[in-house]
């Protein structure tokens, strides 16, 4: 299976970096300190979560570096890291994350703090999931110093495969990551707007009125990126679902 960057256009990637240029500085915080966004609880990763799997289902090209896992239903699996504190750990690791858990994996090469030495390069993996017994099957290109590429999934028949381990990603940490999908893709969907992207694409997220119930009243940082949304697709004539 080709990876969702594969097939993203042109146009979809200057919508994300301009997307990226107009986010607001990342929440303070460190991998061992407190949460950083104001009103984010711990309490909040349920509905983060359908949030942000509303938008990666409506809108892939917004999140492509996010992939649903075809061996493992109800799962993700991240090739790289947008809350600030831990972006440093992209091209070192990947992060598998459903509902109910979240799990880091030393991609091989990698060490503690993002040391060790992981090459440019292919690598095919069996990561075990923390349900005893499972695991699924990637591979990943490493295309960049911070970045893999999720080029393929499911065993193969031949060539070497190297397993790599589960470990439990803190509670707050995946609270933080999935906010910041879930905030880029909303602004991504305001870019494309501003952008030229036909509106009707846009309100076609936003119509059935699913993602505003499901990622209002998350945090104060949401809430205004929904809001400026749904006033832009207002203002130019595509009425947005409150």
């Amino acid at each position: 299976m080709l990876s969702n960057i594969s097939r993203v256009s042109a146009l979809t990637i200057a919508l994300w970096v301009s997307a990226c240029a107009h986010l607001e500085s990342a929440p303070e915080g460190t991998p061992d300190g407190p949460l950083g966004t104001p009103g984010l609880g711990e309490g909040r990763v349920g509905k983060l979560f359908e949030c942000f799997a509303l938008l990666q289902r409506k809108s892939p090209e917004s999140l492509y570096w996010v992939s649903p896992l075809e061996e493992a239903e109800g799962y993700y699996v991240t090739t790289q890291f947008q809350h600030l504190p831990i972006r440093m750990y992209s091209g070192h690791e990947i992060v598998i994350f459903g509902k109910e858990s979240a799990t880091y994996y030393w991609m091989p090469g990698a060490e503690h703090d993002a040391t060790g030495s992981v090459p440019l390069g292919l690598y095919r993996v069996a990561a075990e999931l923390p349900e005893p017994g499972r695991t699924v099957h990637l591979r990943l290109d490493k295309r960049y110093p911070t970045a893999f590429v999720l080029v393929g999934q499911g065993a193969e028949p031949e060539g070497s495969v190297q397993r790599v381990l589960p470990r439990k990603l803190l509670e707050w940490i995946i609270n933080e990551e999935l906010h910041e999908l879930a905030h880029y893709s909303l602004n991504f969907q305001l870019q494309a707007l501003r952008s030229g992207l036909p509106r009707e694409q846009v309100a076609a997220v936003m119509a059935d009125g699913s993602v505003a119930s499901s990622c209002r009243n998350i945090s104060p940082r949401l809430d205004t990126a929904l809001g400026l949304l749904e006033g832009a697709l207002t203002a130019s004539g595509t009425p947005g679902t409150r």
